[in-house]
């Protein structure tokens, strides 16, 4: 098919259908209606200095369906083109289908059987509605799926506000584990921010964690970022820039009881600091690491605690280290891993190194 026949789709906002009377046709108002999706096509003429019927940078379809398939497929009838997925650039959920576990699932299912669907989309959940994210314009970027995509893959490695989740990931999470934390999107009047997650678990949405929360639970599973700390130190705080952090999981099992723990090391500069005396001091050097250390200890038992007791949702990953490291301790608990992790003992150690001070001020 030649390419002037086909409509570009660049980004998804999908929707457990919730009836709207204010916006939605009377005929609509049926159990047969189950998915809202929003399509967001570019303006090729536009892009191409051509004349067009409108100056938008996009077109926003929405489509209504009973089905995930019939739903997306249904838009060719609206078009006087063939819509293309292979160039999705984001897919946005909206909460209310990751409430429904039956529509999710099936939504997972189509997207893991068309080829269309590139595993390397970037996936992205929102508290609300996605047909009124993708609709949103950003002022760096009227094209908000190409933004997310850019967004996320610019960020990826310097912030602690998310973990970049694709399709491909997605999908695995869910046949091996059953959870996954898929990253938070947040819109605003002129821009969107990525930061937080959803909790998923058992195809079905448990709750939000905000941006702290998700940075205590992402300590546990970064290797090798750069990113910046923030710690209060006597009366002022101090900016951390860290170049190098990993984590270390280890496991114990004394008198049958298993138990872990989390060791977290950072090295980094500082890069901002107020101070009446010399931070060149080995000890005064030594507070400051002790301060930022607390901090990001704090934030991580934190995050397991809710994810232990509010959610008992292992999205970190601690059953497939047990697994990997203690194959037979895991055979022992894999059958009811979900109440082993929620009562399980984990304490945390964390190290910071200051490698050069920066600026004062």
């Amino acid at each position: 098919m030649s390419i002037d026949r086909r409509a570009f789709v660049l980004g998804l906002g999908i929707d457990k259908y919730i009836f709207d009377e204010t916006k939605d046709e009377p005929s609509l108002n049926t159990h047969w209606t189950k998915y809202r999706i929003a399509f967001s096509i570019p303006n090729i003429s536009k892009f191409a200095g051509e004349q067009g019927l409108t100056d938008e940078p996009k077109f926003v379809l929405v489509s209504t369906g009973p089905t995930f398939s019939n739903t997306y497929k249904g838009v060719g009838g609206r078009l006087n083109k063939v819509p293309y997925f292979g160039h999705v650039k984001s897919i946005v959920f909206g909460s209310e289908l990751l409430k429904d576990k039956v529509l999710f699932k099936e939504v997972l299912d189509t997207l893991q059987r068309n080829s269309e669907f590139s595993r390397s989309i970037p996936i992205v959940a929102i508290d609300g509605a996605a047909d009124e994210a993708i609709k949103a314009v950003p002022q760096s970027n009227p094209l908000l799926s190409i933004y997310i995509n850019q967004l996320i893959e610019s960020n990826k490695s310097e912030t602690l506000q998310f973990k970049k989740k694709d399709l491909g990931e997605l999908l695995q999470n869910f046949q091996e584990d059953k959870m996954t934390m898929i990253p938070k999107l947040t819109v605003g009047e002129k821009d969107i921010k990525i930061a937080g997650a959803a909790i998923i678990k058992d195809y079905e949405l448990k709750g939000w964690l905000n941006e702290r929360e998700t940075r205590g639970a992402l300590w546990i599973q970064k290797r090798n970022q750069r990113f910046e700390v923030s710690a209060p130190y006597e009366d002022f705080h101090v900016a951390y820039h860290v170049s190098n952090a990993k984590s270390k999981i280890k496991f114990g099992n004394k008198e049958d009881e298993l138990s872990c723990h989390i060791d977290i090391q950072a090295e980094g500069n500082l890069d901002e600091f107020i101070l009446d005396k010399s931070i060149l001091s080995t000890k005064e050097i030594k507070k400051v690491e002790e301060a930022i250390a607390k901090v990001i200890k704090d934030e991580v038992l934190n995050s397991l605690k809710i994810l232990q007791e509010k959610y008992q949702a292992d999205v970190i990953g601690l059953g497939k280290e047990l697994e990997r490291q203690h194959p037979k301790e895991w055979l022992k608990v894999k059958d009811n891993w979900e109440e082993v992790f929620e009562h399980l003992p984990i304490s945390v150690n964390v190290n910071i190194f200051i490698r050069r001070v920066g600026q004062s001020k």
